[in-house]
């Protein structure tokens, strides 16, 4: 794993930029938030898979301090971002949103909030069940830590789970809408940026984002609980203690752990781009720089 990290990891995290600007256009910040936290994190995973390729030595706390920290709040940045993006689906839906100039503000503040200061504000609650600073792996870099205790469960795990359980929820829902008023749907929207095909395929994606959270939460939740959950009066911390391990001293069901949240993150990335890829607007831009690569320029000619 030590080349397929940092190449699959770059790959994703160029591809989940191609969908940012038609988002952005869209005015989608929900969208665009999910696109700007997986690119983050894959640009981590590669850059940490890279530096820490053989080597566990601990040269950056401050890198280490802030990487652990986007890693953690992705794991609520993503289930957070699909909540909203099905709550405004399922809204348009059930047509219960008036297209004003407050109800937009009103909806890009919430979103700003759920998207970014939300995950921000879970990272920093995570310090409480923080027994040490982080752990660094070698050939994955720093991770934080958790002390698997009941308050973790409310604290860490949690979240992610009811966020995305919220997520489906409204999901379905919102399929149960469209199905309703599919029709009238499909004439109501004609004039808009968002046709059928697209709320299909943000629909699909949502729910394959969220399905992607909690299986990672469970891979987490089911090393760290295995030897079940540890009293809160025995919970020390130190966060200035910080410890490395050596590919020979990790357990094997670490070093599974961390692959696991690796791929699944990657997936997460393919799942945003693909679906993108599967409309249009992804055709379009397909088709674009096809057509760019194939036209080669005459250098003598100048403009």
């Amino acid at each position: 794993m030590q080349t397929e990290i940092p190449v699959l990891s770059f790959i994703s995290a160029v591809l989940v930029l191609f969908p940012l600007p038609w988002y952005c256009r869209a005015g989608n910040i929900a969208a665009m938030s999910i696109g700007m936290w997986l690119f983050v994190v894959n640009v981590i995973s590669a850059i940490d898979a890279l530096h820490w390729n053989g080597a566990y030595q601990i040269p950056f706390l401050f890198w280490c301090d802030i990487t652990s920290a986007l890693i953690t709040a992705v794991n609520v940045a993503i289930p957070a971002a699909c909540l909203c993006i099905c709550i405004h689906l399922e809204r348009m839906a059930s047509f219960c949103q008036t297209s004003t100039f407050v109800t937009k503000r009103h909806r890009i503040l919430l979103e700003c909030l759920m998207c970014f200061g939300v995950p921000l504000v879970y990272a920093a609650l995570h310090v409480i069940v923080q027994p040490r600073r982080f752990d660094v792996y070698e050939n994955f870099g720093c991770r934080s830590t958790i002390y698997p205790s009941t308050v973790a469960l409310f604290v860490v795990w949690i979240p992610p789970l009811a966020l995305s359980l919220l997520t489906i929820f409204f999901c379905g829902s919102t399929l149960g809408h469209f199905l309703l008023h599919g029709v009238h749907f499909s004439r109501t929207r004609a004039i808009s940026s968002l046709t059928s095909g697209a709320y299909i395929r943000l629909v699909s994606m949502a729910v394959s984002e969220v399905i992607c959270t909690i299986a990672a939460t469970a891979v987490v939740m089911s090393f760290n609980l295995s030897s079940g959950l540890a009293p809160w009066a025995d919970f020390t911390q130190d966060l200035t203690e910080v410890l490395s391990f050596s590919s020979a001293a990790t357990p094997k069901s670490i070093i599974a752990m961390l692959i696991t949240e690796w791929a699944i993150m990657v997936g997460q990335s393919f799942f945003f781009f693909g679906f993108f890829v599967l409309g249009e607007e992804g055709r379009r831009l397909s088709v674009s720089v096809t057509e760019n690569q194939l036209v080669s320029p005459n250098p003598n000619v100048h403009l």
